[in-house]
């Protein structure tokens, strides 16, 4: 048996003790829980719950029996054989199985998953581990952005970040060391408090919106009032995309009209991590820790995550993780 949060219900969830996963496949291992990062996707879920009892938790790190190293997990897994599959587009599989979401994921002890889905990492904090996930999604986010630029009529954009969790510090560092941007880059988030990253960046912070004066907007925070600000203050002719997740009942603030007048570019971008883009985030974070231990905030225990996903208050700028390992190396 293992301890894990099980989800029940909407809005019902708890800590239990369940049997251990048994291995289902050749390629699959049981591996040993160190950390989880607790995404809004997590909180987004508990609250409405799933049809059938559910191990949540999808930014996980883990260490294998008789191994040295971590491993962070790749949680999409995708048939590779359908026609988005075929495209490149892995997280629009018909039959994608996304641990933390339609199969049980890293909020217990123990996580069985493909081993070649485990990717060994080397940082000096191994609880950076769990912003691969985040880094990987933003990382395709990224470069769908920087296509989108092509459309617009100016080369260095006026850029509007809007929300300044752990998405918007994400997306806003990865425009910020690329070559191929030249935009300068505004920050507003709803909280006045201290954003640690927008500082350790040199990032202007904005008191309020303005209209008329942002190209692109990226809207981060997921709510609906963002979303109805990136439409609100975009230029004509510019680009509004929609990063972070919407709810499920938020309304598009827009109608075609207003949108064909206006001639807004609008893009969306959802997760589409592959085993290529980890590596590439990993590869990201060795050579900056100092810059991604700023978005570590409040360290929890698994027995703590039931409470922490019903009411939701991360630290302002922050992923709160679970240290399921009891692990007492270099955790900022």
């Amino acid at each position: 048996m293992m301890k894990a949060v099980v989800l029940s219900k909407p809005n019902q969830i708890e800590i239990q003790n369940v049997p251990l996963p048994k291995v289902r496949q050749e390629d699959e291992c049981l591996a040993n829980v160190e950390f989880v990062g607790m995404c809004q996707t997590d909180h987004q879920l508990t609250q409405k719950g799933l049809p059938e009892n559910r191990i949540l938790g999808h930014e996980v790190v883990c260490r294998l029996p008789n191994e040295e190293s971590f491993f962070v997990l790749n949680d999409e897994i995708p048939c590779g054989k359908c026609s988005y599959c075929v495209e490149g587009l892995t997280s629009h599989c018909y039959h994608l199985r996304e641990l933390g979401v339609n199969d049980n994921g890293g909020y217990a002890e123990k996580l069985l998953a493909p081993r070649s889905y485990l990717h060994p990492f080397d940082f000096k904090n191994p609880a950076l581990g769990v912003l691969v996930e985040p880094l990987s999604c933003t990382l395709r986010g990224v470069k769908r952005i920087l296509t989108a630029l092509a459309l617009l009529p100016v080369s260095s954009p006026q850029t509007l970040i809007l929300g300044g969790g752990v998405s918007g510090a994400l997306v806003t560092y990865l425009l910020n060391r690329d070559s191929g941007f030249s935009g300068d880059i505004n920050l507003y988030d709803i909280t006045t408090e201290k954003l640690s990253w927008s500082e350790y960046l040199s990032i202007n912070r904005i008191k309020e919106p303005e209209p008329d004066l942002a190209h692109v907007i990226i809207e981060c925070s997921g709510s609906s009032k963002g979303l109805e600000t990136a439409f609100k203050m975009v230029r004509k002719g510019g680009l509004v995309c929609i990063y972070g997740v919407p709810r499920s009942e938020t309304v598009f603030p827009i109608s075609p009209l207003e949108l064909f007048a206006k001639e807004i570019t609008v893009i969306a971008s959802m997760a589409g991590v592959t085993n290529e883009i980890i590596s590439e985030a990993i590869a990201i974070i060795e050579q900056d820790e100092d810059f991604f231990n700023h978005l570590l905030g409040r360290q929890v225990v698994l027995e703590q995550v039931p409470e922490e996903l019903l009411t939701w208050k991360p630290q302002p700028g922050t992923r709160t993780f679970v240290n399921v390992g009891g692990n007492n190396g270099n955790l900022s």
